[in-house]
């Protein structure tokens, strides 16, 4: 019986760690992070112009794929931009509070947005269904590297959302801020902060990816 009960146990421990990547990174510094990128997302500072690098080229092009994929429901290939350790997250306040103090509309680590993408994905999900097309537009990118580290970046810009969805049309708007960082796969996505215009108005159904 023991020894059953230990091939059992191992089993559900491989299960677990298959699909469900651990949190152990949202910890206090972790939040502390998020406010300090989050300041910096949004300081009014004029910055210096500078020679567009193959970094701000890069990041274009990541950034764009980033919202194709999303209008075409590809989530999988979707989340291979984003790091092991990555948080997606829309405040609900402006200026933009602590989320472990505010409620938010949205705070995903990689193991929440696994869920979400497997509940979409699913084709049950009765917020979509039908399932909502969109069609996403940004504009002023600006880059810029990490004060204190060499291998990242910040970026922002500001985007317009049309989603069409049981014959009604709607427009959402707002400015996105993400973290990137260069890694031995590649760039990647550390932060996506979607920052809605009317953050802190009634939502419709924003049950897709914003």
């Amino acid at each position: 019986m023991s020894n059953d009960l230990n091939e059992t146990t191992a089993q559900a421990d491989n299960v677990a760690t298959h699909y469900d990547p651990p949190s152990h990174y949202v910890i206090p510094a972790y939040y502390d992070w998020l406010m300090s990128v989050s300041g910096d997302l949004d300081s009014s500072v004029v910055r210096p112009l500078v020679k567009a690098s193959v970094h701000h080229q890069e990041i274009v092009t990541l950034l764009s794929t980033e919202a194709r994929l999303l209008d075409q429901h590809a989530f999988d290939s979707w989340l291979d931009l984003y790091g092991n350790e990555c948080a997606y997250w829309i405040p609900s306040t402006y200026p933009v509070r602590d989320p472990r103090k505010s409620i938010t509309l949205e705070f995903h680590d990689r193991r929440r947005l696994l869920d979400r993408m497997a509940r979409l994905q699913t084709g049950f999900a009765y917020s979509q269904w039908p399932a909502s097309r969109t069609t996403r537009i940004f504009s002023g990118l600006e880059t810029w590297p990490c004060p204190d580290r060499d291998d990242e970046w910040r970026a922002r810009y500001n985007f317009t959302l049309v989603e069409s969805r049981s014959g009604a049309n709607r427009v959402l708007a707002g400015w996105n801020g993400f973290v990137l960082r260069r890694t031995p796969s590649g760039l990647k996505v550390l932060l996506k902060q979607i920052n809605l215009i009317d953050c802190d108005q009634a939502q419709g159904n924003n049950s897709f990816f914003l």
